[in-house]
């Protein structure tokens, strides 16, 4: 089971200064495009079936596998507490692979062993975002693309909004993006996330 303990600062995957300088939408439009801002990184998230902001969770395994538990959130960036059964672990106790997102029980002598018991873990998992302070992490890609979706969004009144593609050499053809279909309106934010998607 996963609980949020710490909800993020925000969630906003960039900001009105950033998409402005590639959008080139005037300030007139400020309040159409934080909305946007909005809808394009809600949409990120949904399509990418994950949260890109930095959180902290607490999730527990009634009965502990015995190889690595997979965590639901990542990329780990701090382990708050590991508990298994009643005994809190030292961070030598275990070990986190950051390309599998899986955490394991080792010895000292570095050997990992099998987990027993219920194990409850407590982490902070994401990236800090653009509006964040201090240094974000955000992958750019992400960030790009979110952008690239609020431009889809803004330019949606001056067009059929579904409308993914057109092409006007010939007889001509339209491409149409279906609400609730796998793609996203933007191929090219579609390709940057793609990535960042997890299979499930």
């Amino acid at each position: 089971m996963l609980t949020v303990v710490t909800p993020p600062a925000g969630s906003r995957l960039t900001t009105l200064e950033r998409a402005r300088a590639l959008l080139g939408f005037a300030a007139g439009q400020d309040a159409v495009a934080e909305r946007c801002i909005d809808l394009a990184s809600a949409l990120a998230v949904d399509w990418c079936r994950r949260p890109f902001a930095l959180t902290t969770y607490r999730e527990t395994f009634p009965i502990s596998p015995g190889d690595g538990v997979l965590l639901a959130r990542g990329p780990v960036t701090t382990f708050t507490s590991v508990v298994q059964g009643e005994t809190t672990l030292d961070p030598a106790e275990y070990a986190y692979d950051a390309e599998l997102g899986r955490l394991y029980r080792q010895d000292a002598a570095g050997y990992l062993w099998r987990w027993w018991g219920p194990l409850t873990v407590t982490y902070s998992a994401g990236y800090t975002l653009p509006a964040d302070t201090g240094t974000w992490t955000l992958p750019p890609p992400v960030e790009r693309a979110a952008i690239l979706l609020a431009g889809a969004a803004l330019t949606a009144a001056d067009r059929d909004p579904l409308v993914r593609s057109e092409t006007v050499e010939g007889v001509g053809s339209t491409t149409w993006w279906v609400p609730g279909s796998s793609g996203l309106p933007s191929p090219e934010a579609e390709s940057l996330l793609q990535p960042y998607r997890r299979v499930a």
